[in-house]
């Protein structure tokens, strides 16, 4: 990393400043310098109450490291670390209802606050199918198939996917499928702009996917 940014050397000259998470994650992708450098000083702020935009049926990249409500405190950790869920969840509530006042800061307050974050493990998959209606959407599960998911998606219903270890993760993640484009789907990754900037195959997600919910506007 050191090559690529010489701003690396403010992190490595005091790692303990950092979670060891988020230095992982900065060891992966190069992206997240920024936000790892403004870590000591803005750790527990968060910056918006809006994601900025949002109009319906169409669903905003969102990313649980942006400067505006990743510094925020989720769970034992930070929306940056743990908040893929709640950001995943954002996105979805964005595209669907238009409201640009749901944030992940907003969604994580909501699940830590009323059970849906479980500590030690994350955020429950319950939040996808419960505790998304206060937010004015429903998730459905669907079963692991591509004739689901391509129907929900061409019916303009986002697929929230809670993925395994692979391309996405080393540990668990969650994404969301928003489109379908030349026989591939488009993903929006909360987690990555480089995986949300390609088009993936079905039979390259198929096996990666542990839940999957398809969600509409109540």
């Amino acid at each position: 990393m050191a090559a690529q940014d010489s701003r690396i050397d403010t992190i490595l000259q005091s790692p303990g400043s950092y979670p060891q998470a988020l230095l992982e994650m900065l060891a992966r992708d190069i992206s997240l310098l920024e936000f790892a450098l403004g870590f000591p000083e803005k750790q527990g702020n968060v910056y918006a109450d809006s994601i900025g935009s949002a109009q319906k049926g169409q669903f905003p990249l969102l990313l649980q490291w942006d400067e505006r409500w990743g510094y925020g405190p989720y769970g034992d950790s930070f929306l940056a670390i743990s908040g893929c869920a709640p950001t995943a969840l954002a996105m979805v509530a964005a595209g669907l209802t238009g409201d640009a006042g749901v944030t992940p800061y907003t969604i994580a307050q909501y699940a830590e606050q009323n059970g849906y974050y479980v500590p030690g493990q994350g955020t429950s998959w319950a939040l996808m199918t419960e505790g998304c209606r206060q937010f004015g959407v429903q998730g459905e599960e669907l079963a692991l198939s591509e004739g689901a998911v391509m129907g929900a998606l061409e019916n303009g219903e986002p697929v929230i996917c809670s993925m395994r270890p692979g391309d996405f993760t080393t540990k668990g993640h969650f994404i969301v499928l928003v489109g379908t484009e030349d026989g591939k789907i488009r993903v929006h990754d909360p987690n990555s702009i480089q995986r949300s900037s390609q088009l993936w195959s079905w039979a390259a997600l198929e096996p990666q996917i542990k839940g999957l919910w398809a969600f509409h506007a109540l």
